[in-house]
């Protein structure tokens, strides 16, 4: 187990804690009687009485849960504690205490995007003098940058003693010496250190993509193209320049980020759902080998691999962004108008609210039934996806 998958872990335990805690604490305002404060289900591992409230820890971390008198329906409460009960609570006061699980987690959102914009930052969409991607092979040969034993995260500051201190003065150099030996100085763990490298010769397209290459020794056979010309190539892709922001502008770009992740999570969503009902996910599990995005949805182990390989190649940014879209797209999901999801219960709400009727929630335990059952179905399929055909991760 390393570092990204036990930080995907974590953090998953704690936006559970979190969403839990929204409902406690806004529970606990509004004077509402609280019992239990519990992380996971199943067997108690372990538990504390503080005041009115047990809190503890479940066997099974898959969730958690909050008991507030009156929540269930076929609960008897005591006359002592009527009045600060679920359902004698004003609509608008029941309906705070629901959102605000959900609303947690955009909160944590938007503060992992802040500290990460101060820390990590964001790329500028501009490419750095860092090497993200070494090709491993060409034209079925071993790439003469892994022949001159360059790795992804060495830093290119020099090449045959002159600075490179942009990716554009690195890609220059490469481009202008074909098939030439070349030393470059490299900076790999604070340490600066030359490596030599043969390089071969390559014919580019407009798009970028190499159409034609020579290994260091060989003629190219093909003739360029009009406009095009013969380069020098290594095999090395950079990272982004990545820019870290002030505070003031870590707030701006963390609710613009926070924004888009949260139009993604409708998407997919929807597009999860257009899985399940359309039937590309119950194909998904009759095929082999690893699969692509658009078949099947990631789970939460197919989540913590990705979690796992970001940490393992330094793409740090790649495993917030996981855990930042994991987050919001818990947070909207439950708030689908379903019972018994968050969303099921403000639903209840606004139709007491226009109709001016209570409802008879013991009513809604068979479609409550049936959307457990539901998820229950998914997420079995989409584990035994995860592990059966892991997704293609594309790093």
């Amino acid at each position: 187990m390393n570092l990204g998958l036990i930080i995907f872990i974590v953090a998953i335990l704690l936006v559970v804690m979190i969403h839990e805690s929204g409902h406690f604490f806004v529970a606990k305002l509004f004077n509402f009687k609280a019992t239990k404060y519990f992380i996971g289900f199943g067997p108690t591992v372990w538990s504390i009485h503080r005041g009115e409230t047990e809190y503890g820890v479940k066997a099974l971390p898959l969730g958690g849960f909050v008991k507030i008198v009156g929540m269930n329906p076929y609960e008897e409460i005591p006359l002592e504690d009527q009045p600060r009960s679920y359902p004698n609570k004003p609509i608008w006061q029941r309906a705070l205490v629901i959102v605000a699980g959900s609303a947690t987690h955009f909160v944590v959102a938007f503060l992992t995007l802040f500290v990460t914009a101060m820390t990590l930052g964001f790329p500028t969409g501009e490419p750095s003098n860092q090497v993200a991607v070494v090709d491993t092979q060409v034209s079925g040969g071993e790439s003469p940058a892994t022949a001159a034993g360059i790795l992804p995260d060495d830093k290119v500051v020099a090449a045959n003693g002159t600075p490179t201190d942009t990716w554009d003065e690195v890609r220059g150099f490469i481009q202008q010496h074909p098939g030439e030996e070349v030393t470059f100085t490299i900076e790999r763990d604070g340490e600066r250190r030359d490596v030599t490298a043969v390089l071969g010769s390559a014919i580019f397209g407009s798009d970028g993509e190499v159409i034609e290459y020579a290994p260091p020794g060989e003629d190219l056979v093909r003739t360029p193209p009009p406009g095009a010309e013969v380069v020098g190539f290594l095999g090395i892709q950079p990272q982004p320049l990545y820019e870290t922001l002030g505070p003031v502008s870590a707030v701006g770009r963390a609710g613009s980020e926070t924004w888009q992740v949260t139009k993604l999570s409708f998407v997919g969503i929807g597009d999860m759902f257009g899985m399940v009902f359309g039937g590309e996910l119950f194909e998904a599990l009759g095929g082999e080998g690893e699969r692509t995005v658009d078949e099947g949805p990631l789970g939460i182990v197919g989540a913590g691999r990705i979690a796992s390989e970001s940490a393992s190649t330094g793409q740090a940014l790649d495993l917030v962004a996981l855990i930042v879209g994991f987050t919001v797209f818990v947070g909207l999901m439950n708030l689908l108008p379903l019972p018994p999801l968050d969303g099921g219960h403000l639903a209840v709400l606004a139709w007491e609210k226009i109709t001016g009727r209570a409802v008879d929630v013991r009513k809604l335990i068979p479609v409550a039934t049936a959307v457990i059952s539901f998820f229950v179905i998914v997420f079995v399929a989409v584990l035994y996806l995860d592990l059966a055909r892991p997704i293609r991760v594309p790093f």
